[in-house]
């Protein structure tokens, strides 16, 4: 009679101590949901520069850069990484945003020689994360220890795993992702919890928990076509100084004359229970914006949101009100999301 598998160390299900093992060592999450695209051909560096925020044609092989896709209004299509190389861009979209992306490139192509490959469903993306991230990136990279510039990214082999290593947005420390074959993601993952004790496998509540706490936003919560790229806080996905893209006009204009009304800003919630996005947050019982996340902190006591607030009370300290089904609750701006 055979015997059950073992389980595998440090694997998931424990929300609160992988919340713990984020701030005390690190974590590897499958990020199932994220978009892969391979962008290349001869004007594949022009076109992602007239469509995005960010400059992308000046990107050297190794290097990247955050961009925003927006809208002729200027409004958040997807928050994307671009990681260069010598023959094509990684493109890395947010969750369940590869189509929308691929789609609106294909929208801008006519006689550019660019070709979009949708690498969702045969690669699978990992990310690494926490105080002792880079530890475990050194393993698939040994030049990760001795520190990354931001989104910098290098193909790697190791013990016959194949992909790309890039240093990304950070959680509870530093942040990692790893791009392989689908098929090498259970694998990775493995080998990775077992040559460095401590670490965890994170699941969603964990990762949802430490992305708010980062200010991260996330598509179809903080980003989505009711927001811009500065009411996000993604100034670093933001080049005011090139050439024209795709709803240039109106972010520059919004910078130009101050004239973004909301910010997106990080939010202590008072307890019991977790109110649902797209509550609207109010001072003196007047409405002042909405309530885009919001998650229990595993394993603690605690509350924590994102949401968007008019200017004039997006002010750390402030207190304002959670208009939730069951009645007000109270919660405090910490700060900035970014």
């Amino acid at each position: 009679m055979s015997r059950p598998a073992a389980p595998r160390p440090g694997a998931e299900g424990d929300p609160a101590a992988e919340y713990r093992a984020a701030h005390e060592n690190a974590i590897v999450a499958d990020l199932v949901g994220r978009g892969r695209l391979g962008i290349s051909g001869a004007d594949a560096a022009d076109l992602m520069h007239r469509l995005t925020t960010n400059s992308i044609r000046d990107l050297q092989p190794g290097e990247g850069k955050p961009a925003v896709f927006a809208t002729p209004k200027g409004r958040i299509i997807d928050l994307v990484l671009f990681h260069r190389f010598e023959a094509e861009f990684l493109c890395t979209t947010g969750e369940g945003r590869a189509d929308a992306v691929a789609s609106w490139i294909d929208r801008y192509t006519f006689r550019d020689d660019v070709r979009v490959e949708d690498r969702s469903a045969t690669h699978r993306t990992i990310g690494i994360y926490g105080t002792k991230a880079a530890d475990l990136a050194s393993s698939l990279c040994p030049s990760a220890a001795s520190g990354w510039n931001a989104h910098h990214a290098e193909r790697f082999d190791w013990e016959g795993i194949e992909g790309v290593l890039a240093r990304t947005f950070p959680l509870a420390g530093e942040g990692f992702l790893v791009t392989v074959i689908a098929a090498r993601g259970p694998m990775l993952i493995d080998r990775l919890l077992e040559r460095h004790p401590g670490t965890r496998a994170a699941g969603p509540e964990a990762l949802e928990a430490l992305r708010i706490e980062a200010g991260m936003p996330a598509p179809g919560r903080e980003l989505s076509e009711d927001y811009n790229p500065w009411e996000a806080g993604l100034a670093e996905a933001v080049d005011l100084n090139k050439g024209c893209y795709v709803g240039q006009e109106v972010i520059a204009r919004l910078n130009t004359y101050d004239k973004v009304s909301k910010n997106l800003v990080r939010l202590k919630i008072a307890g019991p229970d977790t109110p649902p996005s797209g509550s609207a947050l109010e001072v003196d019982e007047r409405r002042t914006g909405t309530l885009t996340s919001a998650a229990a902190v595993p394993g603690e006591d605690r509350i924590i949101g994102l949401g968007y607030v008019q200017d004039e009370h997006a002010e750390g300290g402030m207190k304002l009100y959670v208009a939730a089904p069951g009645g007000r609750i109270g919660a405090t701006i910490e700060g900035p999301a970014r």
